[in-house]
């Protein structure tokens, strides 16, 4: 047994040690304390040798290699965090979520995986529940910079790729990129909003509006009579503005346009195209 058991390890250790985690990050999850928080127990080292040793007999049994989706831990609870779980669980995905607020974990334990009350500033808690076995990790607490700063650090510090960290400040999203995050993982909520509503506001004419990069963006609008009734082949859209009209939604129905395919009353365009081309086009619309 022992051969097999050896050349089963290389393989499989990676999903072993996430499944490890879980399990006994569920054990953990059924002892409480008396005001009702979770109580974190270390289990003796035999506990995790019996559940790796289980794993791997199933691995070996099976025949098959285990895939693992990703996995997603969300850190905070407030109106972006709750947003995020929730559209997240509209995905399926499999998501851990962490606050040291009960009422909060309680509110979602019953909508995601694993929900479990810690302080993200304690490394060993982290560091038992398995943190370091997901492939995202998402630092969403609240305006409690400091909180938020060592909860990255430690999550750095145990070796997480893929962090995200949303920002209240520019002294915030400084400090966090010394500690190792992606530029590109920073989240401005409230920044990103305002953008966002300002373009809305002075277009006068956009329904919504993504921001893809500096460049190019991601647009709705509505159809004015100078399309309705007519096609792409005869507007030549394309070729006279430079951007794509990649679909239109058409009461609760999305349609993707073909070259014929008329325009009507009411519908709302979705395009995508370089800013200025953009502009240039709504402004013709609008006319």
């Amino acid at each position: 047994a022992l051969p097999i058991f050896l050349w089963i390890l290389p393989l499989k250790i990676s999903v072993a040690q996430n499944i490890t985690s879980r399990i006994l990050y569920r054990r953990n999850q059924l002892l409480k304390r008396e005001k009702g928080h979770y109580q974190h127990v270390k289990p003796a080292m035999i506990d995790k040798i019996v559940i790796w040793c289980i794993i791997m007999l199933a691995f070996e049994r099976s025949g098959e290699y285990y895939m693992v989706k990703n996995t997603f831990a969300v850190i905070g609870v407030g109106r972006f965090g709750l947003a995020l779980i929730e559209e997240l669980v509209n995905l399926e995905a499999d998501v851990l979520v962490i606050d040291k607020n009960y009422d909060k974990i309680e509110k979602v334990a019953k909508m995601v995986t694993n929900a479990i009350c810690l302080d993200s500033t304690d490394v060993d808690a982290l560091r038992e529940i398995g943190i370091a076995n997901y492939d995202t990790v998402v630092v969403a607490t609240g305006i409690n910079v400091d909180n938020s700063i060592l909860t990255t650090l430690i999550l750095k510090d145990l070796g997480i790729q893929n962090v995200y960290v949303k920002v209240q400040s520019e002294y915030h999203a400084k400090v966090v990129e010394k500690l190792g995050v992606n530029p590109d993982y920073l989240i401005w909520p409230e920044q990103a909003m305002g953008k966002r509503l300002a373009k809305i506001l002075v277009s006068g004419n956009f329904l919504e509006y993504l921001e893809l990069d500096q460049q190019y963006s991601f647009v709705s609008t509505i159809s004015t009579k100078k399309i309705i009734g007519r096609n792409l082949l005869e507007l030549e859209i394309r070729s006279k503005f430079g951007v794509n009209i990649v679909a239109i939604r058409r009461e609760d129905k999305i349609i993707i346009p073909s070259s014929t395919t008329l325009f009507e009353a009411n519908d709302q365009i979705i395009l995508v195209g370089h800013n200025d081309n953009i502009q240039k086009f709504t402004t013709w619309l609008k006319k």
